[in-house]
């Protein structure tokens, strides 16, 4: 049972390992993880107080809330006085205008029609008019001569575009006496005979209509801006609301039941307001990891890894906190706050831990609130801060189980330096036995988090097959059964691995990439070869090469067999698949030239490239894909006659541009310009190893000069 669920990760099925579905399953859990365990400790306190009876405590407000009663008041006071707002409809003038035009021009052809008798013409003059028109307007429209009726029409379409478009309100239309005015305003100084004058205005007065319309969505818009315009009225954070021994009136009662301090109407919103606080934490945590540290969010083991560490390190808490009932223990500083972020950073991410420690402070604020009448108790909060963000920056790249001690010392002294701030900053009471006693709890708290976190780590690293720096380092020791094996059966590989694996480790240093698992993975990546030692150039000391009388073909198989004899070896003594990988890709799909040359040059019939190439995959990281490079690159330079700078530097580049131009580099994120920071690395660490070196005479030699 242990060691299956050490192995956990391998009875994951690889289409779950990165699915979106089961992604955003785990984040659901992950929030789940974090709301659940917090639930009963975050609501605050509450007292039962009645109405017409005397309080025996003194109550404060916790928070500033609003009086939504008395803000509801002012507001409902201010929307009445607000007036509407009328909006003009210049459709309405437009038609008017048009049928002020489309009488002048009735009655000038009506006027024109001679077969028509004046009874006729004013009959259907009259039907054509929608208002009514005196007698005598009608006789003049039908009388006058064309020039008069024009100037008329103008004047008459002039005079009520001109009031019209100031907005005329049903207020108006009510008093015609202020029609007429504005009327007569319009045409008082019109150079027209009064006859014209007369049809003008009384066609003029007929046509004016409203035109103005209360804008419903305008007016509700300014009741609504005057609303908002009313300030709360508040009941703030520390404003005495009932003091002891005073009588409780509806108005304090209700100011009360707003503060909710009343039990009998508890809000349950704090429920949601933790539901609101955890959705926000994982919704942002999800696009951070997903911008800022895509290859553990594309990695659904890593997720769960990352919401397990999480509850632990909450119910770690609440089992600290049941220790609250102990009267010299202090729980809020005794908590091994920093033991999540310790393990993120070592497994995961530092800066991820650091984001971690965010959530870690919140959740002790809430379950360490034991006299603050708030949710949220801000000294826990920033204690629980500072010292996970001292865990995770403290570990620097520990490679030894013994840096985690070293850390959690680290944490210990900064907890003890922000209890002392906190407890300056609050101006407290408490004698200085009890501080000693805190003082004590934050130093045991550093220690505890990382004897936990050493305790802890070995099963993370077994369950989910994670490759802390510590285990790469415990890979790295050359008494390691395959490494030792390497060592006695092919030295020449151990030691071409070697050159490797320090070329790799400078190369994915200098572009940022992991050099520590860069040289551990190089130093296996050609384990393989210990099947067949003899057939690799490296180990034929003082030995004929067998493939010099061997068939291209079967030399082929032979070669490309160590890539896949290298993956069974490596899974058979339980390496971990990062380690694997570097077997399985550092050759990528590369051609082998020499071999498929010579196996063209004996054969009359094309031969597919496909069949003289390595099976793959391609390197799917930036450290597989250097350790490829380093690979050719050392094995190259070694075979030179003279390895100069120049000739070192001219081969590795064309090693370089022989992958580049293959495509061996299409599905790792190796950019240009960390190809040519690569390639200088190689030719600076190869200069140093195949440096020229002085040619000391021998004894002999020395003698003859002398003589």
């Amino acid at each position: 049972m242990k060691a299956r669920l050490r192995g956990l990760h391998l009875f994951v099925p690889e289409s779950w390992k990165t699915s979106a579905t089961i992604r955003r399953l785990l984040f659901l859990f992950l929030g789940l993880m974090i709301y659940l365990p917090l639930m009963g400790d975050v609501l605050p306190k509450t007292f039962d107080l009645n109405v017409n009876t005397v309080s025996d405590v003194t109550l404060t407000a916790p928070v500033t809330v609003e009086d939504t009663e008395a803000t509801e008041q002012a507001r409902a006071k201010a929307v009445s006085e607000v007036q509407p707002v009328y909006s003009r409809n210049d459709t309405i003038t437009m038609h008017q205008v048009k049928l002020d035009a489309f009488i002048y021009k009735k009655a000038g052809e009506l006027a024109a029609r001679q077969d028509m008798t004046p009874e006729a013409r004013m009959k259907e003059l009259k039907e054509n008019i929608p208002f009514s028109l005196s007698t005598d307007t009608l006789q003049a429209l039908l009388t006058m001569p064309p020039p008069a009726l024009n100037a008329a029409a103008k004047e008459t379409t002039k005079v009520v575009t001109s009031i019209m478009q100031k907005g005329v309100d049903e207020k108006i239309t009510t008093n015609p006496e202020l029609i007429q005015q504005r009327v007569n305003q319009q045409i008082v100084l019109v150079d027209l005979d009064s006859k014209t004058r007369k049809v003008v205005r009384e066609v003029a007065i007929a046509s004016i209509v409203p035109n103005l319309t209360i804008n419903e969505e305008a007016t509700n818009a300014l009741k609504e801006t005057v609303r908002r315009s009313v300030k709360p009225i508040m009941i703030y954070k520390g404003e005495v609301l009932v003091e002891k021994d005073q009588y409780i009136s509806e108005e304090v009662y209700r100011k009360l039941d707003a503060a909710g301090l009343l039990e009998r109407n508890a809000s349950k919103l704090p429920f949601l307001g933790l539901a609101v606080f955890v959705g926000f934490f994982v919704v942002l945590l999800d696009m951070y990891m997903s911008q800022a540290h895509r290859k553990i969010y594309n990695s659904n083991i890593h997720i769960l890894m990352l919401a397990l560490i999480i509850f632990l390190n909450i119910l770690v808490m609440k089992m600290i906190s049941a220790g609250e009932t102990i009267d010299i223990f202090s729980p809020g500083y005794g908590v091994p706050v920093a033991l999540g972020s310790m393990l993120i950073a070592i497994l995961l991410d530092t800066q991820l831990a650091v984001i971690c420690s965010v959530l870690f402070a919140f959740a002790s604020g809430i379950i360490f609130n034991y006299e603050s009448l708030l949710p949220v108790d801000f000294r826990y909060v920033l204690y629980g801060f500072i010292s996970g963000v001292a865990g995770a920056y403290s570990l620097g790249k520990a490679t030894k189980r013994s840096r985690i001690l070293q850390a959690g010392f680290i944490v210990s002294a900064l907890n003890v330096i922000t209890i002392s701030a906190l407890y300056l900053l609050v101006s407290s009471t408490g004698n200085w036995q009890e501080l000693v006693n805190e003082y004590a709890f934050g130093a045991v708290s550093g220690v505890l988090a990382a004897v936990l976190t050493i305790g802890f780590l070995p099963l993370f690293e077994g369950m989910f097959g994670i490759l802390s720096p510590m285990r790469l380092i415990e890979l790295s020791n050359p008494n390691q059964p395959l490494l030792r094996k390497m060592l006695m059966e092919t030295p020449g590989t151990y030691h071409h691995s070697m050159m490797v694996a320090s070329l790799s480790e400078a190369a994915c240093e200098a572009v940022g990439a992991d050099g520590l698992l860069a040289r551990v993975g190089a130093y296996y990546h050609d384990v393989g070869k210990m099947k067949r030692p003899h057939f690799f150039i490296e180990n034929q000391i003082n030995r004929d090469n067998p493939h010099d009388t061997l068939a291209p073909g079967l030399s082929k198989r032979i070669i490309l067999a160590h890539v896949e004899d290298g993956v069974r070896m490596l899974e058979e003594h339980g390496l971990p698949k990062q380690i694997i990988d570097f077997a399985q890709q550092h050759h990528g799909t590369t051609l082998l030239k020499y071999f498929y040359h010579k196996a063209t040059k004996a054969s009359d019939t094309p031969i597919p490239e496909v069949e003289y190439r390595y099976p793959g995959p391609k390197a799917q990281t930036r450290e597989t894909a250097i350790v490829g490079i380093c690979d050719s690159a050392e094995a190259a330079v070694r075979s030179l006659g003279s390895p100069t700078p120049e000739r070192i530097e001219n081969l590795v580049r064309r090693i370089i541009a022989d992958r580049l131009e293959d495509g061996q580099f299409n599905e790792c994120d190796l950019t240009m310009q960390e190809l040519e920071v690569v390639a200088r690395t190689i030719c600076e660490t190869l200069q140093g190893f195949f440096h020229n070196r002085i040619e000391y005479p021998d004894d002999k030699q020395v003698a003859v000069k002398q003589a």
